[in-house]
């Protein structure tokens, strides 16, 4: 990112010098990358265009192929109504300026009113974000009444890329964020290069920008495998995350691996058919990554009584804890361990839940409190080891400065002496300490 820094550096510089009145150089378009070599005469934009139900946009520097679809309130996506996602998105500036606490990259720069989302998805002609990797297919989503409606911005060839960075700019204007998935780490950076590439400045750059990859994995990252066959079913990438909270299915669709050679094909051939299927993924993406805030929203908004699991139930804690809602994060912990009680599994979450409860109580001060979650983590059976080391610690602290009960601090810290993973030098300057106050006691002497 350095490197990203640097350039954004010279694009700013030559924009300060250009609004403060100096003489504004024109800068030639660069070179497109190395490309397979075309015929550009066969290409027939308005005839791709109609194959993809669009239509071809001119601009001063080029053309843009323009696709449009608008899913209306009564439209599903999945199981999920369209205007399902959207009255909850709308109605969700609560759950999104605790997310915004959370995750301050999506801070609004100023106080105003409510953020204007605009969904963005990229497919790119590689899997990197290099130099060399462009953006062939932008991909646009926002909410227009009861409705989502897409835009999508198609490269009908290299030349043209300053016409869709300038189409995406107009679009991006009319709204004060952006909401992606894994955009902060390879579409919006790619996006970026490419501006700086033609000396632009990038719209998108400090625009607030929520990342839904980071919530989900909070929220479903460790959930059990309870969908398909699938090995990773259990992960949190869109397509799977779409099955598990709109039960969607996509049947025929593009692999991912495919999709830079279907537009390879295009520009060589002018044949725009096989990039049908390109776009449709594109628009599913989009529309997920609006079913899956729209879930996270509903989450936040109604607590730890909305979760389904005892998994997600944890998740919800960690990003109220995150956004600093310290009493939503304890009940959303004690509901998920309510949830592993009742079940009667999990030992694993059963015990992070205990340990983070007992930290949230801690930082709440209220120490009794945290030293029951730690006593219960410390009789956990099948508790990890680490774990166990952790809550003994804990409560040996607890009882010597606290509650005053030195022979339990004294036991737990005997029975921290025969971990051998223990920091046995620790732990024997605990029991001497320990040992020289009840002396003192016995001996009626005040303690320090």
């Amino acid at each position: 990112m350095a490197t990203l820094d640097r350039l954004r550096e010279i694009v700013r510089s030559h924009r300060g010098d250009t609004e403060s009145g100096g003489a504004s150089r024109p800068y030639p378009p660069p070179p497109s990358p190395t490309a397979p070599s075309v015929a550009r005469d066969t290409i027939d934009h308005t005839r791709a265009a109609l194959e993809l139900g669009g239509a071809v946009v001119e601009h001063a520097e080029g053309s843009v192929i323009v696709v449009d679809r608008e899913y209306t309130a009564g439209m599903r996506h999945g199981h999920v109504p369209i205007g399902g996602i959207v009255s909850t998105i709308r109605n969700g500036q609560d759950a999104l300026q605790l997310m915004a606490r959370a995750w301050p990259s999506f801070a609004p720069r100023a106080a105003g009113p409510a953020p204007s989302l605009l969904f963005i998805d990229l497919e790119t002609t590689g899997l990197f974000s290099g130099a060399g990797t462009q953006a062939f297919l932008v991909g646009c989503a926002a909410i227009d009444g009861d409705a989502i409606r897409i835009r999508q911005f198609l490269l009908p060839g290299f030349e043209h890329e300053r016409a869709v960075l300038n189409a995406l700019q107009s679009w991006a204007a009319d709204h004060s964020a952006i909401c992606s998935y894994n955009g902060r780490s390879f579409d919006v950076p790619l996006i970026e290069t490419r501006f700086m590439f033609h000396r632009v400045p990038c719209p998108l750059d400090g625009v607030p920008h929520l990342d839904m990859l980071h919530a989900a994995r909070r929220l479903w990252r460790q959930r059990p495998i309870t969908i398909g066959p699938e090995a990773d079913d259990a992960s949190c990438t869109l397509a799977v995350l779409e099955k598990h909270i709109a039960g969607l299915h996509r049947i025929g669709d593009v692999p991912g691996y495919e999709i830079p050679s279907r537009f390879f094909k295009f520009v060589r051939t002018g044949d725009a058919r096989p990039l049908e299927a390109v776009l449709e993924h594109n628009r599913l993406d989009l529309l997920s990554l609006a079913a899956v805030l729209a879930r996270a929203i509903v989450l936040i908004t109604h607590g730890p009584s909305a979760a389904t699991s005892a998994h997600e139930a944890y998740g919800l804690a960690r990003i109220y804890e995150r956004g600093g809602a310290h009493e939503n994060a304890e009940a959303a912990l004690l509901q998920a361990i309510d949830f592993v009680r009742r079940v009667g599994s999990d030992p694993e979450l059963h015990a992070e839940a205990l340990r983070r409860l007992a930290w949230v109580r801690r930082r709440g001060r209220r120490p009794h409190a945290a030293a029951e979650a730690w006593q219960e983590l410390a009789s956990l059976p099948r508790c990890a080891a680490a774990l166990r080391r952790e809550a003994k610690e804990a409560l040996a602290i607890h009882h010597e400065h606290r509650s005053r009960n030195l022979d339990a601090a004294r036991g737990h810290a005997l029975e921290l002496l025969t971990d051998p993973e223990a920091n046995a030098a620790r732990v024997r300057h605990r029991l001497e300490r320990l040992e020289r106050k009840l002396a003192r006691r016995s001996m009626l002497l005040p303690i320090d």
